[in-house]
């Protein structure tokens, strides 16, 4: 499962591709949510537009993003709070 609900937190398992054409939603797979990242995976800037875009993405406040595992890895893992936005997210992806 890409994510995992507790105490009112989602951490979310995201499979980043970095130094993409453009940044977007690819899908759901076995490895999390696919997200292609425009930006290089150089000193921060890709895990940082990540950050940037799920916050747009689930509608929250870029400090309600927080990575938790995989700065340096394709594979990261994610925590956001559940709000009704999030949730009306995963109920679409599922």
């Amino acid at each position: 499962m890409w994510f995992n609900i507790q105490n009112q937190e989602v951490k979310m398992q995201i499979f980043a591709k970095p130094n993409a054409k453009k940044t977007a939603f690819l899908g759901v797979s076995e490895k999390g949510l696919l997200i292609s990242i425009h930006a290089k995976p150089h000193k921060g800037a890709a895990n940082q537009a990540i950050v940037v875009f799920l916050a747009e993405l689930l509608q929250l406040p870029k400090t309600q993003v927080i990575l938790l595992k995989g700065e340096n890895n394709r594979h990261k893992q994610v925590l956001v709070p559940l709000t009704a936005n999030v949730q009306k997210f995963i109920n679409q992806k599922i």
